[in-house]
């Protein structure tokens, strides 16, 4: 029995390492096969980039038009003409996002926040921040980065083998992956060098990346700061510059390698385009995804809403100032018409003005302060009534008219339906307020001249900023923690 017992774990022992060997090949095998994934990916950056860039165009709202975003790219092109791929296509992007970031990707797609936008205050900060995203493209940072990931990913599941040990393998995982997060600091650093030649070469300062660096950092503090009053965890930021302190000697070292370009504090090239650029420019959410609800209509120019039923369908005409819904099986319509109105009541207005002389189930109603009037007019040959209803806002009249369209084969069931609906679409019948319609807006960006008299914090209480307004108005103008600027300085304000 012992024998047999040792025998068995002779077996037991002989099959264990023939399972590890086995594993271990695997591991190995998969090993070479990301190595020679790699390489090829190294030869194919076009490709990978171009359906990573059609995924984040799909994922985040972009600014595709207008002059910021044409800014951008000029800015870029020119940075990228200089590089040392200069025979690579690059494509810069603006994303329409608060969020103070920048990144690249395989191929030459640079994407830049419109956030981060937002607290550059030159030309030559803006190149900077493109140049170094460029420079993680032109040292192909992207294939440097997937080997390591791959090979500390791999090296992990073999220390989990030989060890037997899932605590070893997962250790070897963090230890790998604390390798490689974001691009690590000799990347960044490699980043910053070439992206500081790069700006020499098109002209622009490279010391503009240390000024970026410490407005980030004093984004930072301020954003410390907020989260304490709140009591929430900061909401740091963890890209461009992040992994430099304000004092950062090694940066220092190898952006005065690549020269040095006196450039006046008030130099035309570097400031102007940049301000003439980023006027009006949204600030904080953005604009464009202020999402008004699909079955509402809304108009901000006679400042008035119109909310339809589920599966309803609505559409305007413009031109002819009126608004069209109907329901999804087409069987009942509605018309949104706009008249002078009258000094006589809406039910005069009714009988006098839209000749309707008796309606049956007549009423008189108010909504939002605003008087109205409604009833039924009666069917003729067979065809079902009709809704009409008038409501006095400003100095107009708004007619609705209801109309089933299924004449008597209508079910009783779907007419009283559409008369419900009727009466739901009228009902929720609004003003709009210049304060919501402001609020829907969001705030935008611009530029003011100061005076002897301007302070941050008369601006901040002006344009009512909340708590922490003086202080942002200080960082995107170059002024924190402390100042207050010149006489005919044109600085930057945040309105609504």
């Amino acid at each position: 029995n012992k024998g047999s017992l040792d025998k068995g774990s002779q077996n037991n022992k002989s099959q264990s390492n023939c399972k590890r060997f086995n594993l271990c090949a695997f591991f190995l095998a998969i090993l070479a096969s990301a190595w020679a994934i790699t390489s090829t990916a190294e030869s194919s950056d076009d490709k990978t980039g171009r359906e990573m860039h059609e995924e984040i165009l799909k994922e985040m709202p972009v600014v595709t038009e207008g002059k910021l975003a044409e800014y951008v790219n000029q800015v870029g092109q020119r940075v990228a003409a200089v590089s040392n791929m200069p025979e690579q296509k690059f494509t810069f992007t603006l994303l329409d996002d608060p969020d103070i970031n920048a990144f690249a990707i395989p191929g030459g797609y640079i994407y830049i926040h419109r956030g981060l936008i937002n607290y550059l205050n030159t030309e030559a900060q803006l190149a900077a921040v493109l140049a170094h995203e460029v420079g993680h493209v032109t040292e192909r940072h992207h294939a440097r980065k997937g080997r390591a990931h791959i090979g500390s990913q791999i090296t992990a599941g073999l220390l989990a083998i030989l060890t037997r040990s899932s605590e070893v393998g997962e250790a070897g995982a963090l230890w790998g992956a604390s390798l490689v997060q974001g691009y690590g600091r000799d990347m960044e650093l490699e980043a910053d060098g070439v992206g500081a030649q790069y700006l020499y070469r098109a002209g622009s300062p490279p010391q503009a990346m240390i000024e970026v660096v410490s407005l980030l950092k004093d984004h930072e503090r301020l954003e410390k700061k907020r989260a304490r009053a709140a009591g929430r965890k900061p909401r740091t930021y963890h890209g461009l510059f992040a992994s430099h302190p304000r004092n950062d000697t090694r940066l220092r070292e190898v952006i005065n390698q690549a020269g040095t370009l006196p450039l006046a504090p008030d130099a035309e090239s570097n400031v102007v385009p940049f301000r003439l650029a980023t006027e009006g420019m949204a600030w904080g959410r953005s604009t464009t995804n202020t999402e008004v609800p699909e079955n509402r209509y809304q108009n901000n120019n006679l400042r008035f809403r119109l909310d339809f039923p589920k599966g309803w369908q609505h559409s305007a005409d413009a031109k002819n100032n009126t608004v069209n819904g109907h329901n999804e099986q087409k069987t009942a319509q509605l018309t949104l018409t706009l008249e002078n109105r009258t000094t006589d009541s809406p039910r005069q207005f009714i009988k006098q003005q839209l000749g309707v002389p008796v309606l049956k189930k007549s009423e008189d109603f108010v909504q939002s302060r605003l008087k109205g009037h409604t009833g039924l007019i009666p069917g003729s040959k067979g065809a079902q009534d009709q809704r009409l209803a008038v409501i006095y806002y400003g100095r107009l009249a708004y007619v609705f008219r209801g109309e089933i369209t299924g004449g008597e084969t209508q079910k009783e069931a779907d007419t009283e339906q559409a008369n419900k609906d009727f009466l739901a679409i009228i009902g929720s019948f609004r003003p709009l307020s210049s304060r919501a319609i402001q609020a829907q807006k969001g705030q935008t960006l611009h530029y003011v001249k100061a005076t002897s008299r301007t302070t941050f914090a008369a601006l901040a209480k002006h344009l009512q900023l909340g708590a922490f307004g003086e202080e942002e108005l200080r960082i995107i103008n170059g002024y924190y923690p402390s100042g207050e600027p010149k006489a005919g300085e044109w600085i930057k304000i945040i309105r609504q």
